[in-house]
């Protein structure tokens, strides 16, 4: 049992350190897929101020939705991690 509690405890500290991984580095990840999803899209400049200042509007918003998703998923990995880490370990019933 404490074999199974010792790889539930380095499998959680693993999913924490890859939740505190730098947000700069994970958004460079993500640039990277973005354009292999999409590599139609062209990188040219808006045709005029208004298109610049909704692709600007735009490109806020979804690093504000990025980082709160973020924000959401690491509280509720921290929560998971705090309720496997305190729950009393139930023995195993030997069968004779």
């Amino acid at each position: 049992m404490t074999l199974l509690t010792g790889i539930a405890t380095v499998v959680v500290l693993l999913l924490i350190a890859v939740a505190l991984l730098p947000s700069k580095k994970r958004d460079k990840d993500n640039a990277q897929s973005t354009s292999v999803i999409n590599p139609f899209h062209s990188p040219a400049q808006p045709v005029n101020l208004r298109e610049q200042q909704l692709q600007e509007e735009s490109e806020a918003i979804a690093s504000e939705y990025q980082r709160r998703s973020n924000e959401a998923w690491l509280d509720e990995l921290s929560d998971k991690a705090s309720t496997l880490l305190k729950a009393p370990a139930k023995p195993a019933a030997r069968k004779s």
